[in-house]
């Protein structure tokens, strides 16, 4: 059996992508950086310059096109199918399935402007 040359390229960049993300020792689940301080309204911050409300605005309405859908269509159904198979799992124990059931269904479905620019914390899948 042969291989052909497109497939072989495929293999040799996995390979070599999965060699350097275990190289680099770093992982996809690391810890949150810490907090930013406020800036202080004696100091110019970035958010000050021209154009930055707007540039904010137009990635949330681009951002929230995308994860709402997704949100809606694919994390919460996908967590209430796992809530219902931990109920069978468990022998009907409810208390699982309510965590996952609230766990894929809470949280921030549109992004606004403030998430955007770190003003405002972004409710994920999971947060509490």
């Amino acid at each position: 059996m042969r291989c052909n040359s497109g497939l072989r390229v495929v293999m040799i960049a996995a390979l070599a992508l999965g060699a350097g993300l275990i190289l680099t020792g770093t992982g996809w689940a690391q810890q949150a950086p810490p907090p930013m301080p406020a800036p202080s309204a004696s100091s110019a911050s970035a958010d000050d310059r021209p154009g930055a409300q707007g540039l904010a605005t137009a990635a949330a309405v681009v951002g929230s096109l995308f994860y709402i859908p997704f949100k809606a269509a694919v994390i919460c159904p996908g967590m209430a199918l796992a809530s219902g198979a931990s109920l069978a799992v468990t022998g009907g124990d409810p208390a699982t399935a309510r965590y996952l059931l609230r766990v894929g269904c809470t949280g921030t479905y549109v992004i606004s402007p403030e998430m955007v620019r770190g003003q405002e914390e972004f409710q994920g899948s999971g947060s509490r």
